[in-house]
């Protein structure tokens, strides 16, 4: 059959079907109602060049590439503001190391929590132990209870109060009794021995600071983490039927307060 007969538009239904489809520049052209199959128009994408990249492609990739190198600056230098956070001991650092241990062992305000839940969904989810009313204290391994807050000298009894110090109260105990850290927090210093025994400062998660003073023997040193009730060290021997005593004051925000209004004593 001649090649003219093929595309002649006007003899279509005598066509091979297969032959017209092969002769259309563009056969999907035809789909719309359009018979005109000669026309040498093309919307047939040709081989794939440079103009046909879209120019947007590389900005892409450039603000990719960018915001990858970026990230990897700020993460490096957010590591070596943290290494070097722990690694010297400066004021800043010290202050620093204070700010990520007390973010880190704050207790979170579950009362608001739960009160925002009863209030949104009319009833606190109790089947969640932090939202339950009667809180039971942590129990250790061994089976004791671990207190939050403790007393610095069991059985210690009060002999001389803030009103009279002005900067803490002294409490009189057994001869060589343990002391006791009432908060979990880190030794901040360790005077060495003298006439009135060692003193020990801790600095506690919630910007608060605790003192014993007149120690006849230390356990701890510098630097060292210590968890409420953990022994600290014993207080002076006592001559004769005389008690030991110890000093002890708490600072908050760089302020003596009297610590019976904050620290549970016997």
């Amino acid at each position: 059959m001649p090649a003219k007969d093929k595309l002649d538009p006007h003899r279509q239904d005598e066509l091979d079907p297969e032959d017209v489809w092969k002769a259309n520049p563009n056969p999907w052209r035809s789909w719309d109602g359009t018979t005109d199959l000669l026309n040498k128009r093309s919307y047939v994408k040709g081989p794939a060049g440079a103009s046909d990249k879209d120019p947007n492609d590389n900005r892409r990739k450039h603000s990719f590439r960018k915001e990858v190198i970026w990230k990897l600056v700020i993460a490096s230098l957010l590591f070596a503001g943290i290494w070097g956070m722990f690694e010297y001991e400066t004021e800043w650092t010290v202050q620093g190391r204070a700010f990520v241990k007390q973010a880190l062992t704050d207790e979170i305000d579950f009362g608001a929590a739960a009160a925002w839940y009863k209030e949104t969904f009319a009833g606190a989810p109790s089947f969640i132990p932090i939202f339950q009313e009667e809180q039971e204290p942590a129990v250790g391994a061994d089976g004791t209870v671990k207190l939050p807050v403790t007393a610095p000298l069991q059985e210690g009894v009060l002999i001389r109060t803030f009103a009279e110090l002005l900067d803490g109260i002294e409490l009189a105990g057994g001869s060589e009794a343990e002391v006791m850290a009432v908060e979990t927090g880190r030794v901040l210093l360790l005077s060495e021995q003298g006439v009135d025994g060692s003193t020990i400062v801790i600095q506690h998660a919630n910007g608060r600071v605790s003192i014993y003073g007149k120690l006849g023997q230390s356990e701890v040193k510098a630097n060292d983490w210590v968890e409420a009730g953990d022994r600290i060290g014993y207080l002076q021997t006592a001559e004769g039927s005389e008690p030991s005593l110890l000093y002890f004051a708490v600072k908050e925000n760089d302020r003596y307060i009297d610590p019976v209004d904050v620290i549970p004593l016997d």
